[in-house]
C-alpha cells in the first residue's frame, strides 16, 4: 500500500487562506503586476547577429489564450535607450518581434515593429509596461547570451516572470543570425523542445504503447517503466499507417497535417482500403471558417487520389456526419494541387439541418431523408485509426498542426509547441474489432462504400459493442458516445472502485454526478459546502480557458461560488478545497485523463480518450473512451501528470 506523500489537511488550509489561488513559489517578484502574466520579455539579441552587432532584436510572448493588444504599452530601458512605444496585437500564445532599425535585421522573419536605440552589452535593465504604466515584466541583467557566437538570451519558462537568473539560458537553436528562435518557442523550454524519449515501445500482440507530446517526470517511474515523452505524435501515427497492408479505418474530428494526408493517399494508391469518417464544421462559425476550408481541401485530395481522378482505384473513401462541399476558391485549390475545375463532383441543392444549401458535394453525410441531411452542429469528435484490424491508435490528439506543433513555422522546424496531448496505441485484434464495429455503425456498411441511408451518428447510435476485453493479461474497458454512457461508467468507477486517490487532467468538465462522487470521496459528503477530509487524495489540472467558467468543476472543487447555476450545474461547493490548479501550458491542456489509485495495490487504473466529461461529450458527440486496468500504464500517465502538475504549481513529493 502506498504511503501518503502529501499532507492533505495542510494543503487544504493553505487553499482556504488563499481563496483557492495558491501562487507557486518563484512565480511572482515584488513590484511586478500581481497575477497579470499577460506578456513577457521572452528573448533578447543584445549582442546583435553574425551580420552586425547593430542587428539587435527583442521578442515578446503573449502567455494568454486570447489575442492581446499592445497599443499604449511601452518597452523601455532604465537609461532611456531604447524607449519603444508599442502598437499592434500579439496573437494568443504568440510572439511579437521587434527589430532594430529595419526589417532586414532578420531577413527570414517579418518584424512586428521596427524600433531605434541600441542595447548595451552589459546589464541593461528593461521594463515592459502596459497602457496604464504598470510594470508587467522586467529584465535587470543579461543573464545569458553569448557575444562570440551571437547566441540570444532566452527565457526558460514564460510563466515565471521577473528577474530570476535561473530562468534564462543561452539559445542553442541555430538561425541565420547565429543562435536564437525569433517568433518561435525558445530552444531552452524543456517541456516543449526537449529530446524525444522513446524507451517503452513494443510491437508484440497485447502491447499498449503510450506517447506524450510534452515532458514527463521519469523519476516517478516504476523500474523499467519510463514513459515515452516529448514524442512527435505525427511520426508515430505515420509509422503505424505505413505498416498497413489491407485496411485503414480513420475517424478524424479535424485534419490538416500534410504528411498524414500524403501517407493516407499513398496507402490508398498501394491498394489499402482507406475509409475516413470526418466531422463537418458549421461554416458560419468564425472559429472554424479557415481551418474547415483547409480540411476540405485536404479531404478532396484524398477523394481524388494520387491520379486526381474521381472514382478511380487509388481513391480514399469518405463519409461525414453532414455533407461536405468543395472549396471553390481558385487560389486555394491551386495551393493544394487541386484542379481548377470541380464539375466531376455532383452539384447538389439540398437541405442541411433546416438550411437550403447548394454546391459541389465531394463527401456525403448521414442522410435524414431524400436530399435532407443532419446539421453539422453535433461533433464527430473521435480521433482514432484502426490498422489492418489489429492496431488501435487513439487518444486526445486531433490530427492538426495546432494540436502538435502550434504553428506552421514550428512544424517546419520540428518544434513541438502544440496542445498537451496523449496517444495510446494497442495491439489487439479483439479491441480493433470493437472499434471497427463502432466505425461501421457510423459508416453504414462493411465495404469501402458507405451507406448513408443506414449510417448513424450522435444520438442515433445504439449501445452495440462489447465493453470489456483482456489485453496483455489486463482488463481494458471501452465505451463510445453517444449511447454507452461512458461518463456514467467513470462515475460508477470513482464511487465503487477508487480507494486511495484520483488524479486528473481535463480540458472541459461540467458533469455534476462525476464531481459529486469525487467530492464524497474527498470529504465524505455530497452536500454544498459540507464535509470533513477523509484522507482520499485528489489532485487535478484544468485547462486555463475553462478554469473560471461558471459550469466548470474547477469552481466547485476550489470552494468558489459560481456566477450562475443551472439544473445540471447547481454549484455544490467543496468545503475543503482540493489542490487542483489551472494548467500552466504554452497552449491548451487538451487531455481527458483520470488516474485511479495510481502506484497502489488497489487496481491502478487510467481513463483516457477523446471524451470530455460533459453532457455533449457523453450524450451528443461521437467519442471514445478507454479504461485501462494496468499498473504500468497508469504509472506512465502518473509520470506525465506529475510533470504537468508541478509546472502548474502543485506539490509532488
Amino acid at each position: 500500500m502506498k504511503k501518503k506523500k502529501v499532507s492533505l489537511s495542510i494543503i487544504s488550509i493553505l487553499f482556504l487562506l488563499t481563496g483557492g489561488l495558491l501562487q507557486p513559489e518563484g512565480k511572482m517578484d515584488k513590484g511586478l503586476a500581481a497575477g497579470s502574466q499577460s506578456a513577457v520579455i521572452n528573448e533578447v539579441a543584445w549582442m546583435g547577429t553574425t551580420g552586425s552587432y547593430n542587428n539587435e532584436w527583442i521578442e515578446l510572448h503573449n502567455t494568454t489564450t486570447t489575442d492581446l493588444s499592445l497599443d499604449g504599452w511601452v518597452l523601455e530601458a532604465q537609461d532611456g535607450t531604447p524607449s519603444i512605444g508599442l502598437t499592434g496585437t500579439v496573437s494568443a500564445n504568440g510572439y511579437f518581434l521587434l527589430e532594430r532599425t529595419s526589417d532586414a535585421t532578420i531577413s527570414t522573419v517579418q518584424a512586428d515593429q521596427i524600433y531605434t536605440g541600441s542595447l548595451g552589452n552589459s546589464n541593461e535593465v528593461l521594463y515592459l509596461k502596459d497602457a496604464s504604466g504598470t510594470v508587467i515584466d522586467e529584465v535587470n541583467s543579461w543573464y545569458a547570451g553569448d557575444n562570440n557566437t551571437k547566441a540570444t538570451m532566452e527565457r526558460n519558462d514564460a510563466f515565471v516572470i521577473g528577474t530570476d537568473p535561473a530562468n534564462w539560458s543561452t539559445s542553442t537553436a541555430a538561425y541565420e543570425g547565429g543562435y536564437g528562435t525569433p517568433k518561435a518557442v525558445n530552444s531552452t523550454v524543456p517541456s516543449n523542445n526537449g529530446s524525444e524519449s522513446l524507451t517503452n515501445v513494443s510491437e508484440d500482440p497485447g502491447a499498449i504503447n503510450v506517447y506524450f507530446n510534452k515532458s514527463a517526470s521519469t523519476q516517478y517511474a516504476l523500474p523499467g517503466n519510463e514513459a515515452n515523452y516529448n514524442v512527435n505524435l505525427e511520426d508515430r501515427l505515420i509509422k503505424r499507417l505505413n505498416e498497413a497492408t489491407t485496411s485503414i479505418d480513420f475517424a478524424t474530428y479535424e485534419i490538416n497535417l500534410p504528411r498524414v494526408v500524403d501517407t493516407l493517399m499513398e496507402k490508398a494508391a498501394q491498394g489499402v482500403d482507406v475509409r475516413i469518417l470526418a466531422d463537418a464544421k458549421d461554416g458560419s462559425d468564425p472559429h472554424y471558417t479557415e481551418r474547415y476550408e483547409t480540411m476540405r481541401l485536404y479531404l478532396e485530395r484524398l477523394v481524388r487520389g494520387k491520379d486526381g481522378v474521381v472514382g478511380s482505384a487509388d481513391d480514399a473513401h469518405i463519409l461525414s456526419d453532414s455533407p461536405m462541399f468543395v472549396v471553390e476558391d481558385a487560389a486555394k485549390r491551386s495551393a493544394h494541387n487541386l484542379p481548377a475545375g470541380f464539375s466531376d463532383f455532383p452539384e447538389r441543392n439540398v437541405t442541411v439541418g433546416s438550411t437550403a444549401t447548394s454546391g459541389y458535394m465531394f463527401a456525403e453525410g448521414e442522410l435524414k431523408e431524400t436530399d435532407s441531411y443532419y446539421s453539422p452542429g453535433n461533433q464527430m469528435h473521435n480521433k482514432f485509426a484502426v490498422v489492418d484490424g489489429k492496431w488501435v491508435f487513439t487518444g486526445s490528439w486531433n490530427f492538426t498542426i495546432t494540436g502538435l506543433y502550434g504553428s506552421e513555422e514550428n512544424m517546419n522546424q520540428g518544434i513541438l509547441d502544440g496542445n498537451q496531448q496523449h496517444v495510446v496505441e494497442v495491439h489487439s485484434t479483439e479491441l480493433a474489432s470493437i472499434y471497427k464495429l463502432e466505425f461501421e455503425e457510423m459508416w453504414g456498411s462493411g465495404s469501402t462504400t458507405p451507406d448513408n441511408t443506414v449510417s448513424n451518428f450522435s444520438t442515433r447510435k445504439v449501445d452495440n459493442t462489447p465493453h470489456t476485453v483482456t489485453i496483455g493479461g489486463n482488463t481494458v474497458e471501452v465505451y463510445f458516445s453517444s449511447g454507452d454512457d461512458a461518463v456514467g461508467r467513470m462515475t460508477e468507477l470513482v464511487k465503487t472502485e477508487a480507494d486511495e486517490s484520483a488524479y486528473f487532467t481535463i480540458f472541459a468538465w461540467s458533469d455534476q454526478a462525476l464531481v459529486d462522487e469525487l467530492k464524497n470521496k474527498w470529504e465524505g459528503s455530497y452536500a454544498d459546502n459540507q464535509g470533513t477530509l477523509t484522507g482520499f487524495d485528489v489532485k487535478g489540472l484544468f485547462d486555463a480557458g475553462f478554469w473560471n467558467q461558471w459550469w466548470s468543476a474547477s469552481i466547485e472543487m476550489t470552494g468558489r461560488t459560481a456566477t450562475q447555476t443551472s439544473t445540471n450545474n447547481p454549484n455544490i461547493r467543496w468545503a475543503n478545497p482540493a489542490p487542483v490548479f489551472k494548467g500552466n501550458e504554452s497552449r491548451k491542456l487538451h487531455a481527458k485523463t483520470m488516474l485511479i489509485d495510481a502506484d497502489t495495490a488497489s487496481d491502478p487504473t487510467v481513463i483516457v480518450g477523446s471524451t470530455n466529461w460533459s453532457e455533449n461529450g457523453n450524450n451528443v458527440n461521437d467519442e471514445n473512451m478507454l479504461i485501462i486496468h494496468d499498473a504500468a500504464i497508469t504509472n506512465q500517465f502518473l509520470q506525465e501528470f506529475n510533470a504537468r502538475y508541478v509546472n502548474a504549481g502543485g506539490v509532488v513529493q
